[in-house]
């Protein structure tokens, strides 16, 4: 029996979450305002970060998600280690690659004169891992009506450096083993327990005093 697509709709019911493009609609009737687009390998983190910040804000204000009424949450910033990424600004594309040229993020002005990415002009921000020994891995799209907030958690998620920490019981997919260096980390130890009951506390030493002179 073939399965087919897992389906989630918000309480609403005006986004839909589905394990093909994730997309809003004012009702299950209407035309899309915006989607999002994941595809293949893409690692458990970035997903999550993004279900993650679409359930928070579609319980704090489901009108901004799906209309972009209201301003966006606060100021969005994008901080980008130089020693991982280069920033580029070419033939109407701009944003950052990765130093070993694996991984890219790619945005797009909607009348930028650069090719449509996916043949899609909607898509203002693409997000791409491509090593040149492995074909393509994954990718992630935005079109331009996405709400900001959840096109930068994504990038910034991407863009963040600092190495995934995961279980050994959550193995990589076998086109992504030969990119990870792996190194185990040994579990926190647990530190020792409060004092027994009925303890006394420790009592602090008196200062010593200098000797009176007469």
């Amino acid at each position: 029996m073939e399965r087919g697509p897992l389906v989630a709709w918000s309480t609403d019911p005006r986004v839909r979450l589905r394990d093909t493009p994730g997309r809003a609609r004012t009702d299950e009737e209407a035309a899309e305002r915006w989607h999002a687009d994941i595809a293949g390998n893409v690692p458990i983190e970035f997903v999550a970060r993004l279900i993650g910040t679409l359930a928070g804000e579609l319980a704090a204000d489901p009108d901004h998600v799906v209309y972009g009424i209201g301003a966006e949450p606060g100021l969005l910033e994008l901080y980008v280690d130089v020693d991982s990424w280069t920033h580029f600004d070419d033939f109407g594309l701009s944003g950052f690659i990765s130093h070993d040229g694996h991984a890219a993020v790619v945005g797009r002005p909607v009348d930028s004169p650069a090719p449509p990415i996916h043949g899609d002009a909607s898509i203002t921000w693409h997000l791409a891992a491509s090593p040149e020994d492995l074909g393509h891995l994954w990718d992630i799209s935005f079109t331009d009506k996405t709400p900001p907030f959840l096109m930068h958690a994504v990038v910034a998620e991407t863009l963040d450096p600092r190495p995934t920490l995961r279980s050994t019981s959550f193995p990589f997919p076998a086109a992504v083993a030969p990119l990870v260096s792996i190194e185990r980390v040994s579990s926190p130890s647990r530190r020792p327990s409060a004092q027994p009951p009925h303890a006394e506390p420790p009592r602090t030493p008196e200062p010593k005093r200098a000797p009176k002179s007469r």
